[in-house]
């Protein structure tokens, strides 16, 4: 008796049922991926760590030709966009930082102004 019609199947029902069962898992909503706001110590943190070299515990350090951030008038929008992407000196950090810290980083400097 020629066993290897009966594996081929078998092979074959199992390739089946892993495709089936793979594609059966529902899409992940948006409040599954959503990113969870930073606590303002995480924040605080982040930003000691990352920007109090050039600009200072105060935003008022001017490092590297970094800007004084207690009177810049930059909106949180092109804040966010400048932590984001870089400028000058700064170097960017997309894929540093998560989107949700980034923000929180931009809305904390607006503590720095005069």
């Amino acid at each position: 008796m020629d066993l290897t019609r009966p594996r081929i199947f078998v092979m074959m029902v199992s390739v089946a049922l892993i495709a089936i069962s793979a594609c059966n898992t529902s899409p992940s909503t948006p409040t599954e991926t959503r990113l969870k706001a930073p606590s303002a110590g995480e924040i605080q943190r982040a930003y000691t760590m990352k920007c109090s070299l050039c600009h200072g515990n105060d935003g008022k350090l001017m490092a590297s030709k970094a800007t004084d951030l207690s009177i810049s008038t930059m909106t949180a929008e092109e804040r966010v966009a400048i932590i984001t992407y870089g400028k000058g000196t700064m170097p960017p950090q997309k894929g540093i930082l998560d989107g949700a810290m980034i923000t929180g980083l931009a809305e904390y400097i607006e503590s720095f102004r005069d």
